[in-house]
């Protein structure tokens, strides 16, 4: 049986577009399309209008997001970065995967979204690299 945590990180590792899942205060579940990458196996993911974005303002709510891909769901929970160092491995990543992407690109690698960027983990506490934190 694969571990969660390589479920999701080959999910955004290997999808263009991830589909994450927020909920509305009703309880409403809304999908919403986004940009991830992985870095040394941990997922990350952006918002590309910071606070400003429906889904994340979801997300520092409830603190709940999943991943969802035709036939799996993946519960995790999310980490702001503020470490210089980590974002700009981010930044390096979003560069390799999404080239060719123009100003969507550019956007994703500036502020806002590069002060928005969150680090996934899994629900069963494990990140993607493996170790517990």
């Amino acid at each position: 049986m694969k571990h969660a945590a390589t479920g999701l990180r080959d999910l955004v590792e290997r999808t263009s577009t991830i589909t994450i899942a927020t909920r509305t205060h009703d309880g409403r579940e809304i999908s919403t399309p986004v940009w991830g990458v992985v870095v040394d196996g941990t997922a990350y993911i952006r918002s590309g209008y910071g606070e400003t974005s429906q889904w994340y303002r979801r997300l520092r709510r409830t603190g709940e997001i999943a991943f969802l891909t035709r036939g799996a769901r993946f519960e995790a929970q999310t980490e702001l970065v503020t470490d210089e160092a980590e974002r700009a491995r981010v930044d390096d990543a979003y560069r390799a995967k999404y080239h060719g992407h123009g100003i969507a690109l550019t956007q994703s690698v500036e502020s806002p979204a590069r002060d928005y960027t969150l680090r996934v983990v899994p629900e069963d506490g494990v990140p993607d690299g493996g170790e517990a934190r």
